[in-house]
């Protein structure tokens, strides 16, 4: 292979990217028109909105591709920290909405949701650890338990926010990164068996939590359930192979809450029928087959751990939106990646895959990332 192909971004990972982000502009508009022209009394509101946020993930994408991924081995105690203090903000003084629960951090008139930098903040500073222990990560005391230690930290303090699907991916996604990082099998199955009771106290405990386990459960035993739940499905149902067509959905007006969000896929289902929802699996499917490749190629360790982390945590959101949306799992707070409404989203996923572009310069070759890193520490 040569220098020149080795360079190059792999264009299978931006290309199904942009096609999401484009894709959105014409899903949002419709989603949220109707909800825009009641509470604003501009039809285009939201979705100037989303077009202004988009935009600017375009730029971060296309300027962290360009940004030695390496060079963030020296900002990563910042990120972790500063993800940190967001955390703890959010506990003492964050934004709580009609449940009790705060995600969000309000400067002025702004208004952004931390867990969505908090998630890769936690992945760079694993992905250095899990290289630079990689010699001794089977053993339990000096190189397991203090980079779970980083892990349990970060997701207890998202859970009491609480945010109980977003400690969930993040649990899971650095799970799997231990997995590939050839840490120990049965210090992973006593990390995942330990949580476990913790985590189903912890549903108990919060009664909106189980609110959605009953009301899915009762609407899969054929009662009406949750009312959200089954306009997504009526949704999808009415979009039949080709769908109804763009701009003529039937449940963003008003019958479906956060069809422009949480929800947005169903308008995907309905507008575009199942043609449109299988070209957003495809592409989503292929983004997670060339970030998990990517990373099976990296020879080096940082980058490769990296690439997985981004992958998993982008791959796992949209999957899990989607089985939302089809009534496979219960409701979570969950969007759909580059196709939701958001700000926050929108843009840290953006710039995670800004860095997974940078990084599939160097497949196929090695960095010596922990060296480079340690060498222009002491500089």
């Amino acid at each position: 292979m040569t220098e020149s192909k080795i360079n190059k971004i792999d264009l299978w990972i931006l290309i199904p990217i942009l096609m999401l982000i484009a894709f959105s502009f014409g899903v949002v508009y419709s989603a949220s028109s109707s909800w825009s022209d009641k509470m604003i009394g501009d039809s285009s509101y939201l979705f100037k909105n989303h077009l202004l946020r988009a935009g600017a993930g375009l730029i971060v994408i296309f300027g962290l591709s360009r940004f030695d991924f390496r060079k963030i081995i020296k900002f990563r105690k910042i990120l972790f920290i500063s993800a940190l203090l967001m955390l703890l903000y959010l506990l003492v003084a964050g934004v709580e909405t009609t449940r009790g629960v705060s995600r969000w951090i309000k400067i002025g008139s702004m208004s952004f949701q931390p867990a969505d930098f908090v998630k890769y903040a936690l992945i760079v500073n694993i992905a250095y650890l899990l290289s630079k222990k990689k010699d001794y990560i089977t053993n339990l005391y000096y190189g397991y338990l203090p980079v779970l230690s980083y892990v349990m930290i970060v997701v207890a303090m998202i859970a009491l926010q609480p945010n109980f699907s977003t400690a969930i991916i993040v649990f899971t996604a650095s799970i799997m990164l231990f997995y590939i990082a050839n840490v120990k099998f049965k210090h992973i199955a006593f990390t995942i068996v330990s949580v476990l009771p913790m985590a189903g106290l912890f549903v108990l405990s919060k009664p909106y939590i189980l609110n959605r386990i009953f009301s899915y459960h009762e609407h899969t035993s054929g009662g009406e359930g949750s009312y959200q739940l089954s306009q997504a499905i009526i949704g999808l149902g009415n979009g039949s192979l080709l769908g109804l067509g763009p701009g003529n959905s039937t449940q963003k007006e008003f019958f479906l809450p956060q069809s422009y969000d949480d929800f947005v896929f169903s308008i995907v289902g309905e507008e575009y029928g199942f043609i449109g929802v299988l070209m957003v699996i495809v592409l989503f499917g292929i983004f997670i087959f060339r970030g998990l490749r990517l990373s099976k190629l990296m020879e080096d360790d940082f980058g490769k751990y990296l690439a997985f982390g981004i992958t998993s945590v982008i791959g796992m959101n949209a999957i899990i939106n989607m089985m939302v949306a089809t009534g496979l799992i219960p409701t979570t707070g969950v969007t759909l990646p580059f196709i939701s409404y958001g700000g926050t989203s929108i843009l840290f996923n953006s710039a995670a895959v800004g860095v997974l572009l940078n990084i599939s310069t160097f497949r196929n070759r090695q960095t010596g990332t922990v060296e480079w890193a340690e060498s222009i520490s002491h500089e």
